[in-house]
C-alpha cells in the first residue's frame, strides 16, 4: 500500500511527479480496494486538475476529461445517450462518484465497464508524457502497447457525439463482477464487436465483424459463429459459468444487439 499522497494541481504538475515507483490516481476504486493489483510507493492524484474534469463539444466530437466520474458524465448533457448506457452499467452511486472514465481505461481490467464501449465508438486518447507534450492515438492502440504508455497521463478521451453503438452486460447481480460486458458498433456499414470477458481477457471478433460487414446473420448463425470458434478458448468458471455457456452468452448477446442497431 502506498504511504505517500503527491495532490497535482494541473496535468503538467502531475507527469512531472511521475516516476517509475509512483502511479496516477483519480478516484481510486482500483487502488484502493482490498486485494488490488496496484503496487507502488505514492500516489499523484489527478483528482483536483480542473481541466481534467471537463467535458467540451464540437460539431462531431465529445473531448471528456479523464478525471470525470462516472456521475458527472451521467448529469452531463452532452454525453450522448451510447456512453450513458455503459456508466450505468455501475450500479452503485457511490462507486459512480469515485470511478473515473480514465481510470476504467488506465486499469483496463477484463471486467470493464467501458472499455468495449468505447472501443466501438472508435474513442481516442489524449496522453501527456514527462515533458508536457500531449499526442492523440487511438484508444485500440493505447491498449496495444499499454507498457509503453505507462508512464504516461491520460489527460482526455475524444469519442463521437453520434455514433451507433449497443452495449450489454452480464453478471450474477448488479453489484458483482460482469462475466461479460460487450459492445457492437457500426459505421459507414462496417461493424466493431468487442467484449471483456472476466477471467479471459478483452477480445476483438474478427471474424463476427467480417461476417457482419458482407451481409446479415442470424441469431442462430451468429450463436452458431461463437459454439463453433476455437479461437475463444475459454475455460470452465465456478463463479461465471461454463464455457459452453458462456460462448453461448457471447452469441446471443451479440445476435440481440445486432438486431437493435439494425432497427
Amino acid at each position: 500500500m502506498a504511504e505517500k499522497l503527491i495532490i497535482a494541481q494541473s496535468a503538467e504538475e502531475a507527469v512531472k511527479a511521475k516516476t517509475s515507483e509512483n502511479v496516477y490516481i483519480a478516484g481510486g476504486t482500483e487502488a484502493m480496494r482490498l486485494g488490488t493489483s496496484v503496487d507502488c510507493d505514492s500516489y499523484v492524484s489527478v483528482r483536483k486538475v480542473p481541466a481534467m474534469h471537463q467535458v467540451r463539444t464540437s460539431d462531431n466530437n465529445i473531448s471528456i476529461g479523464a478525471a470525470c466520474t462516472f456521475q458527472e458524465l451521467l448529469d452531463s448533457e452532452d454525453v450522448p445517450e451510447y456512453l450513458k448506457e455503459a456508466l450505468c452499467f455501475m450500479a452503485s452511486r457511490t462507486r459512480r462518484n469515485m470511478a473515473t472514465i480514465g481510470g476504467n481505461i488506465a486499469t483496463c481490467r477484463n471486467d470493464s465497464f467501458l472499455v468495449p464501449t468505447l472501443l466501438a465508438a472508435g474513442a481516442e486518447v489524449c496522453l501527456m508524457d514527462e515533458s508536457g507534450e500531449t499526442k492523440s492515438i487511438g484508444l485500440e492502440s493505447y491498449i496495444a502497447g499499454r507498457s509503453q504508455y505507462k508512464d504516461a497521463l491520460i489527460v482526455s478521451i475524444l469519442i463521437p457525439r453520434i455514433a451507433a453503438v449497443k452495449s450489454a452486460r452480464s453478471a450474477n447481480t448488479a453489484q458483482s463482477h460482469a462475466r461479460l460486458t460487450a459492445a457492437l458498433g457500426v459505421k459507414d456499414g462496417r461493424y466493431y464487436a468487442v467484449a471483456a470477458i472476466k477471467n479471459y481477457g478483452l477480445v476483438k471478433f474478427g471474424t463476427l465483424m467480417t461476417r457482419l460487414s458482407q451481409g446479415g446473420l442470424s441469431e442462430d448463425e451468429i450463436v452458431e459463429l461463437f459454439k463453433n470458434d476455437a479461437k475463444i478458448a475459454l475455460t470452465d468458471d465456478r463463479l461465471y459459468g461454463g464455457a459452453a455457456y458462456r460462448k453461448y452468452l457471447l452469441g446471443i448477446t451479440f445476435a440481440q444487439m445486432y438486431e437493435e442497431l439494425k432497427g
